[in-house]
């Protein structure tokens, strides 16, 4: 599948969005890109999302994802962790989580996350559709996260 690119002006982050979707325009602070499947005629769209965290001081990537787990677990209604991996992305270090959660406005959904940590500044990619089309969204959601590029930090700015 080729994908639209879509590098956000404020992060630099790039995020491949399947051709179609629907960007939403001025998310919320801390995020970066909202996305969604063409209007679909009942459902749950599937969507994708980019989160931008400011990490505290001497806080890394496992112990931001240790938290995230938390958060997850409380802000989530029936939430439940499948799986949770130590795997490499854009060349670094990252974490994959995949997930169910089921609300009475949703019904059940399937969310797989990928987390990069770039300096003190942690970039989470949020892949979310109905439990029962995740089939045929799973090597999607994979090569969007596979084509994914977090935003170089000021550090990494400053020394080009």
């Amino acid at each position: 599948m080729d994908f639209d690119d879509y590098r956000h002006p404020g992060t630099g982050c790039v995020v491949p969005l399947p051709p179609g979707w629907q960007r939403l325009e001025d998310p919320p602070p801390g995020i970066a890109v909202i996305a969604r499947e063409p209007e679909a005629p009942a459902g749950f769209r599937a969507n994708l999302v980019v989160n931008v965290d400011e990490l505290p001081d001497g806080l890394g990537l496992d112990g931001w994802q240790d938290e995230s787990d938390r958060l997850l677990r409380e802000e989530l209604p029936s939430y439940y962790l499948l799986d949770r991996e130590q795997i490499r992305l854009a060349g670094r270090p990252a974490v994959r989580r995949l997930a169910h959660h089921a609300g009475s406005d949703t019904g059940p959904v399937t969310m797989e996350q990928w987390a990069i940590a770039v300096g003190s500044t942690g970039f989470t990619l949020t892949a979310s559709v109905a439990t029962l089309a995740y089939d045929s969204l799973a090597d999607v959601f994979a090569e969007i996260a596979r084509q994914f590029r977090p935003g170089p930090t000021s550090d990494e700015e400053a020394a080009r």
